[in-house]
């Protein structure tokens, strides 16, 4: 299966600029102590450890993204979030490393203690303000109206939506796809599913259309961290044809199979739900790596669900992408240290 198009998606990347924010690749890891435990063969992408302030996926994404603002003489990078946003944590690193200005507009929820993401963004000196609403999703309406206060005051400021997902941002996580293959190759790995966290849905995206464009036709499973499935699968859909777009490709390829599982968000983004948080105290256990409560411990939760549900026959392949956000922990430690002790870890 290839692009009726003479580029592919690799050739195509190429012509996009970007800028160099972390080292890669990240380690692809088999887990022994999981895989023995579920009798499925885990395979864990650690892009917790990109080097840039505490690691996460936001730095490829941003890397393309800030190559596009760059271009347009940008000198501050603004943004909004939830008041434990990675997002907001590694833009302001990110900035900082170019020399720029930073803003960020964070919500004043239950997790606003100057703690985990909170505290590395005061610490990196970006200019917070927080703002009370009960959905950080409408915080873009503030963050641009602060940008033409910016301008009327001399800068060039570049707004970057929640959570970093612009078109150009997405073509991190085709980069990142790309190297996961290439690892998988030198690996001898023949994967039977991908798990994913699936937030705006643009690493989701991005890496099902890459994996479709090189012939992979492996299950690709979103576990969804805040959106219901209609929302998720409109996403979706954006995302894939923005990519394909920018990447001249056809699109013919089709997506499925895929599945996308809403069940696991709880209350609302952020809720650190049980299931959660079991996810978390077990592969800590098992094999020493931290999870964070609201991306990589709920895609956790799913697969271990579907896992204990039979899903996999044994000696199977599955790939995790740990998208990182682990500062978050200590914002959570409350919630974490009840859940020990009714777990029996603490007394």
């Amino acid at each position: 299966m290839t692009s009726a198009y003479n580029m592919n998606i690799r050739q195509a990347l190429s012509e996009y600029p970007k800028e160099n924010l972390t080292s890669k690749p990240t380690p692809l890891q088999f887990l022994p102590h999981l895989s023995e435990k579920l009798q499925v063969n885990v395979y864990l992408k650690r892009d917790d450890l990109t080097d840039l302030a505490l690691g996460g996926d936001k730095p490829r994404k941003l890397e393309y993204e800030i190559a596009q603002a760059r271009a347009k003489g940008a000198d501050t990078l603004v943004t909004c979030g939830s008041s434990q946003s990675n997002h907001a944590r590694l833009t302001t690193a990110a900035a900082r490393k170019l020399g720029w200005g930073c803003e960020v507009l964070l919500s004043h929820d239950q997790w606003h203690a100057i703690q985990g993401n909170l505290l590395t963004v005061y610490l990196m000196g970006a200019k917070v303000t927080v703002v009370h609403t009960d959905d950080h999703w409408d915080l873009e309406e503030q963050a641009l109206a602060r940008c033409e206060q910016l301008k009327a005051e001399g800068k060039n400021p570049h707004y970057i939506p929640v959570s970093g997902t612009t078109k150009f941002s997405c073509l991190g996580y085709v980069s990142g796809a790309l190297e996961i293959l290439d690892q998988l190759a030198e690996q001898e790995v023949t994967l039977d599913a991908v798990y994913t966290p699936f937030g705006t849905g643009g690493i989701f995206s991005a890496m099902l259309l890459t994996f479709r464009e090189k012939g992979l036709d492996c299950p690709f499973i979103g576990i969804s961290v805040n959106r219901k499935l209609d929302q998720c699968l409109a996403n979706l859909q954006t995302w894939w044809s923005a990519l394909c777009e920018l990447l001249n490709l056809d699109g013919i390829f089709p997506k499925k199979p895929f599945e996308i599982h809403d069940q696991y968000i709880g209350k609302e983004y952020g809720d650190p739900t049980e299931a959660c948080l079991d996810a978390i105290l077990f592969l800590a256990r098992t094999e020493g790596i931290l999870l964070d409560p609201v991306y990589s411990g709920k895609m956790m939760a799913g697969f271990l669900a579907h896992s204990q549900e039979g899903r996999f026959q044994a000696g199977k392949n599955v790939l995790l992408l740990h998208s990182g956000g682990v500062p978050a922990i200590f914002a959570y430690h409350k919630v974490i240290e009840e859940h020990l002790r009714k777990r029996g870890v603490l007394t």
